[in-house]
């Protein structure tokens, strides 16, 4: 009849053998836990498990080589200590991510709740071509210079009033008014302000005179008002 060996063994939870109940080459058994005990020999002897499915180990694994995981859950910290990890797949993260070096993507998308960015010094650049187009939703606030065109815009006067500086020798001031055609602007010069139709003047405003130079003035009740050659009189047909 064959004999049945039996290693020393533990039905408790937790229960590790101490260096002082193995022998070197004795093996023992957690039954409970389906663990496997060894002694290993050194300069300073200790109690070693063999890893088995299903358990859970106390003390570091190192693993050198190709390791593979059908599923990996880490419950505190992991450390990867080398030049570049790959993930091949999908990564998700529940919690907060702090990345201390460089952030490279071809693309981010991002659904907001609530945002707070503090950047301590850098640029950022938004598109590579004029057929980009950034929509924002909500206020922007700008402190510093505003440049459209590499010309600066929106430089403060003072209180309760807001300048577009749009001549770049002039400081403060609008150096022209023109609708989308190009074909009606409202010119400011020195000592007059103009408004031309196409290329030609049709009202000048100076200090002393005010100048209808092509067409007329017509208002709901003037239907023509013209000058007489003796100067000084003025002459209204109603």
């Amino acid at each position: 009849m064959a004999s049945i060996v039996q290693l020393k063994r533990s039905a408790l939870s937790g229960k590790v053998p101490g260096t002082g109940s193995l022998d070197l080459g004795e093996l023992a058994v957690n039954t409970y836990d389906g663990k496997i005990y060894f002694k290993k020999s050194g300069s300073i002897e200790s109690v070693e498990s063999v890893i088995t499915t299903n358990s859970v180990i106390t003390g570091s694994i190192r693993l050198e080589g190709t390791g593979s995981f059908g599923s990996l859950k880490v419950n505190d910290t992991l450390t990867v200590n080398h030049g570049v990890s790959v993930i091949s797949g999908s990564l998700g993260i529940t919690s907060d991510l702090t990345v201390l070096g460089s952030v490279n993507a071809r693309q981010f998308n991002i659904t907001i709740i609530s945002s707070s960015t503090l950047f301590e010094s850098g640029s950022s650049n938004f598109g590579n071509s004029l057929d980009d187009t950034h929509t924002f939703t909500g206020s922007v606030n700008i402190t510093g210079s505003f440049l459209v065109n590499g010309t600066e815009v929106g430089v403060s006067a003072g209180p309760n009033t807001f300048d577009f500086n749009l001549d770049p020798e002039a400081a403060g001031t609008v150096n022209f008014i023109e609708d989308s055609t190009g074909n009606t602007k409202g010119i400011a010069k020195t000592g007059s302000f103009d408004i031309t139709i196409g290329n030609n003047t049709q009202l000048s405003i100076s200090a002393s005179a005010m100048n209808v130079t092509t067409g007329s003035i017509t208002a709901n009740f003037m239907h023509l008002a013209k000058y007489i050659n003796t100067a000084g009189d003025l002459d209204f047909n109603i």
